[in-house]
């Protein structure tokens, strides 16, 4: 039911009684007074207010509402926030019970910051738009049941609005609803985005979706998302001729489909628009497998892809072979993020083989999602394998490893101590492992090898210093002592980076890059930091690696260091003597021009 807005009390009494209100006495908790002095200070985390009727956790503020609190307040500091953006209804009063709920709807109307608006409540829906007055709302989103009136009340509130984003998901639309709303989008020209998830579209559906995309010619469409739903083959290849029209269009999401084959997506791929799309969501179309070399026949056509989800289609070790020589062929320079996740019929054979793209020269991948698939020790070293020599990944999403050999797979990949050569051309770039699940972490053995990645400029230095107190220097015996003032270079950069640099560690601190090598400079109190004498300590660290490392070159050649040494010392002595000779010679030349005179 739409509350009218002659009800409960009208805005002047609110603006004679603000100064004098008090917060405690206007709510029902200490945390909703919070939240509403948040709102009149402008301080409110993101910009966003949730109004919901119970005290689930949230991230953001949120107003768990009930009898004791007063709607009519809340609304009117809406109204006069100038900084809140987005707005979350996830519930409605009474209006039976809750006299103050049109001033509450009052306040709303009379905001005119708020850009983001989300539905959870149908009802909330229908009195906030039946009132809407806010020039400056660009996203708009309905996570609520929409029947036939609901649908009706949305498609005329669409005729007055200038949306970036349209979002739809868990509406219930039958396919008459469905059509009301897409026949009233034709005004929305300047839409982004258009997503329809979690719904019934069928084939019907598709055709009076690709219908309005035909005529409407959408020149700013940039994200087309119809997760969920019903679309098979039939409707996939309705759409395609709405699909072809959206020339600016980067994103497109079918997740979900389970009735789409790869045939389908065969026409779809035949397609000239996909050549611009920058990700593709094809999760949990479990018949994509059936006839699997249809969609890597299509990776060719795909000149910009650089996200690509496959979750939950349940490919097999053969098929993610074949993805990944298809990937590595077409799209790996391109490609920055890939999501396998949910195929339990990937086995540590089929991890391995995505070598053959992460090893690849030209790889930019930079996140790869593995989580719900059961991680093994097998799969874990078959994954570290993989990822060897990978110069590109930065975030790693998997389930924690079953035992700690697994996880050790990942320590060695990030650090291999056993030469310093190995050290050196370890993984330098994965700054992230994330477990999926609750509870689960990444032990400090691996963490603290992520962390040091994120300061890739001197991270090889610091993991060789870390692991390495004698430097074995036989390799470099071929250049002989040609090699030395290569050797001081490296140490004195390694100086500078155990002194110089800094960094903030988990608890705020700025430190000193070298505080990281805990095996290398003594544990210190992080209370007494700026007693810590961190030149005194790096000098202990490089001084007897430095000498040592020297030691070696003239334990090893003798004969070439003395023979430097007397060379050196014969070269100054020939200087001196030149010098003295010119110094005879001028004074020689003087006494003759004396004479002369």
């Amino acid at each position: 039911m739409v509350i009218s807005l002659e009800k409960g009390r009208q805005s002047c009494y609110y603006d004679k009684h603000a100064q004098d209100v008090q917060l405690s006495a206007i709510t029902s908790n200490s945390e909703n007074a919070t939240v509403i002095r948040k709102l009149c200070t402008n301080d409110l985390k993101d910009k966003q207010l949730i109004i919901k009727d119970d005290d689930r956790f949230e991230l953001n503020d949120f107003i768990s509402i009930n009898q004791d609190d007063d709607l009519g307040w809340l609304g009117y500091f809406i109204g006069k926030s100038e900084t809140l953006q987005k707005l979350t209804l996830c519930c409605w009063p009474d209006e039976k019970e809750r006299v103050d709920a049109a001033a509450f709807a009052t306040g709303i109307y009379r905001n005119q910051s708020i850009q983001r608006l989300e539905f959870y409540s149908s009802v909330a829906f229908q009195n906030v738009m039946s009132c809407r007055n806010n020039s400056n709302l660009t996203d708009l989103s309905l996570c609520c049941n929409i029947e036939g009136g609901v649908a009706q009340s949305l498609a005329l509130a669409l005729g007055g609005m200038s949306l970036k984003l349209f979002h739809l998901e868990h509406n219930s639309l039958d396919s008459d609803s469905f059509d009301t709303i897409i026949k009233a989008l034709i005004s929305q020209k300047q839409l982004e985005r258009l997503h329809v998830m979690f719904n019934a579209i069928d084939p019907r559906g598709c055709e009076a979706l690709s219908d309005l995309l035909v005529s409407w010619r959408p020149q700013n469409l940039r994200e087309l998302v119809l997760g969920h739903n019903r679309i098979n083959d039939e409707g996939l290849r309705c759409l395609i001729p709405g699909i072809s029209e959206c020339c600016n269009l980067r994103w497109l999401g079918l997740t979900g489909n389970e009735l789409v084959t790869s045939a389908g997506l065969r026409s779809l791929f035949e397609e000239a628009v996909i050549r611009n799309l920058n990700g593709l969501s094809l999760g949990h179309i479990l018949n994509i497998t059936e006839g699997f070399d249809h969609l890597v026949w299509g990776l060719p056509n795909f000149q910009a892809l650089q996200y690509l989800e496959l979750e939950g289609t349940n490919i097999d070790d053969e098929e993610l072979q074949t993805l990944s020589t298809g990937i590595a062929t077409y799209l790996s320079s391109d490609l920055r993020e890939l999501n396998l996740s949910d195929n339990p019929y990937i086995t540590a054979d089929g991890l391995r083989s995505l070598s053959t793209l992460l090893q690849s020269e030209s790889c930019c991948l930079e996140v790869l999602r593995l989580h719900n698939m059961d991680i093994t020790d097998e799969k874990a070293y078959a994954l570290a394998d993989a990822l060897v020599g990978n110069t590109s990944l930065e975030k790693l999403v998997i389930n924690e490893p079953t035992s700690s050999s697994g996880w050790s797979a990942f320590s060695r990949l990030l650090c291999n101590t056993s030469t310093i050569s190995n050290t050196h051309c370890s993984n330098h770039t994965l700054t992230q492992i994330h477990c999926h699940g609750y509870g689960e972490e990444v032990p400090r053995s691996v963490e603290r090898y992520l962390e040091m990645n994120k300061y890739q400029e001197h991270v090889a230095t610091t993991k060789i210093l870390m692991h390495h107190p004698v430097f074995n220097m036989e390799t470099f015996f071929q250049w002989k002592l040609k090699f030395l003032p290569v050797l001081f270079a490296w140490f004195h950069e390694a100086m500078s980076v155990l002194i110089l640099e800094e960094l903030t560690d988990g608890e705020g601190y700025r430190l000193p890059f070298g505080y990281l090598v805990g095996e290398l400079l003594s544990e210190c109190d992080t209370s007494k930091l700026e007693s810590v004498d961190y030149v005194s300590q790096a000098c202990d660290v490089l001084l007897p690696r430095m000498l040592s490392s020297v030691y070696q070159f003239v334990r090893a050649m003798p004969l070439l260091v003395v023979d430097g040494y007397c060379s050196q010392d014969l070269t100054r002595g020939s200087r001196k003597r030149k010098r003295i000779l010119q110094q005879s010679g001028k004074m020689s030349n003087g006494r003759k021009r004396a004479c002369s005179f």
